[in-house]
């Protein structure tokens, strides 16, 4: 698979040793906003319709994205290859999945 990710840049968070300047930090380069852009742009024909984070019991989380159903067809074959790329590039635990619809059962 191919997949097309824009390059992004993470500033720290301003603390007493690194105050890069007067100015604020864009809400677009903090790490969660690079994340969830990153996540936007490994799924993009499809939409990301939510989120879920699992914590078990040892501390670890689990990070449960459901994707829209109407693209279930496109996209089903290229979850694995998904959550491999997050991973790598986060080091987040991330898995991609259809909601389950009333109308389906």
């Amino acid at each position: 698979h191919v997949v097309i990710i824009a390059q992004r840049k993470i500033l720290q968070r301003p603390g007493r040793k690194n105050r890069a300047g007067v100015q604020r930090r864009p809400r677009t380069r903090t790490l969660t906003a690079v994340h969830d852009a990153i996540m936007e742009d490994l799924v993009y024909p499809t939409e990301i319709v939510g989120k879920r984070t699992r914590y078990h019991v040892d501390g670890s989380r689990l990070l449960k994205v459901h994707l829209d159903p109407k693209d279930q067809a496109n996209v089903e074959y290229k979850l694995d290859t998904f959550a491999t790329v997050y991973k790598r590039l986060t080091g987040k635990d991330v898995t991609f999945l259809f909601p389950v619809t009333a109308a389906a059962e």
